[in-house]
């Protein structure tokens, strides 16, 4: 994504998923804020109200998609969107997800199903229909996590869905290095957002957690700087640096027994 250029495409537009609160929502502001007026923004989430509610007050021209990207006919809306168009990606926003934290015996397959559709098949599928449209100095932003450097107990299918954004990002970005589009995988820790429940915050606050929880806004903040520079993969915080690091040179079955018992 280029920081000032003057766009030949009959219509330039930037995707983001999950937009309407949280990480999401912090992206679409700080882009609304920096990016080219001529510039739309597509934004996706579940809530039709809450996303048009947050849309109205953007500077941006911005159109609403209402949809569960769980659910595969939500990627032939996109797909015929961009056709009708003739629209030119310049950024695409992966990062819809979800999660919750128990034992996987105690969770239901229905809601397994449910996060590894939205977690990894969605973004997978909507990279996929997207990158036709998109040209030399365009992105993609994948959202991961910190907990994608080590298995986590306790958020098993989360932990490993975000490894496997992680792994997709780092080889998809060598892929498309010779067409000269960016891509930057980030890695932020636990953010006190609308992807937890009330029960959920109290509990992270109670948690050993809470010493690493970060800002929205400061995540998508270093997020786009990376972007900028052409960074695959950018860890947000300190403390995340060192989960990095110490996934690297422990034994992770040590880790592991920690985080279980924690």
């Amino acid at each position: 994504m280029k920081d000032e250029m003057r766009y030949e495409s009959k219509y330039p537009v930037v995707i983001v998923t999950g937009a309407s609160s949280g990480l999401g929502a912090a992206f679409v502001r700080l882009l609304d804020e920096t990016l080219p007026p001529e510039i739309a923004l597509w934004l996706i989430a579940r809530n039709e109200e809450k996303l048009c509610q947050f849309a109205d007050g953007l500077q941006h021209e911005a159109q609403c998609f209402a949809l569960d990207l769980t659910d595969v006919g939500s990627f032939s809306v996109i797909s015929d969107a961009l056709r009708s168009s003739d629209g030119t990606v310049q950024l695409l926003i992966n990062n819809a997800g979800e999660g919750a934290p128990g034992s996987f015996e105690k969770q239901t397959s229905r809601y397994q199903e449910s996060l590894c559709d939205l977690n990894m098949r969605a973004q997978v599928s909507l990279t996929s229909i997207i990158l036709p449209y998109m040209e030399e100095g365009s992105a993609i932003i994948f959202t991961s996590s910190v907990a994608a450097f080590l298995p986590q107990p306790g958020f098993a299918t989360y932990a490993a869905s975000k490894a496997f954004i992680l792994s997709f990002g780092r080889a998809l970005a060598e892929e498309l290095r010779p067409r000269r589009i960016g891509v930057t995988v980030t890695c932020p820790n636990p953010m006190l957002t609308d992807f937890f429940t009330h029960e959920e915050k109290e509990k992270l606050l109670r948690s050993y957690k809470r010493f690493a929880i970060e800002d929205p806004s400061y995540v998508a903040e270093k997020t786009i700087a990376a972007v900028r520079k052409r960074k695959v993969v950018v860890v947000t915080s300190f403390l995340g640096k060192l989960v990095r690091l110490f996934s690297k040179i422990l034994p992770h079955r040590w880790i592991i027994r920690l985080i279980g018992s924690a």
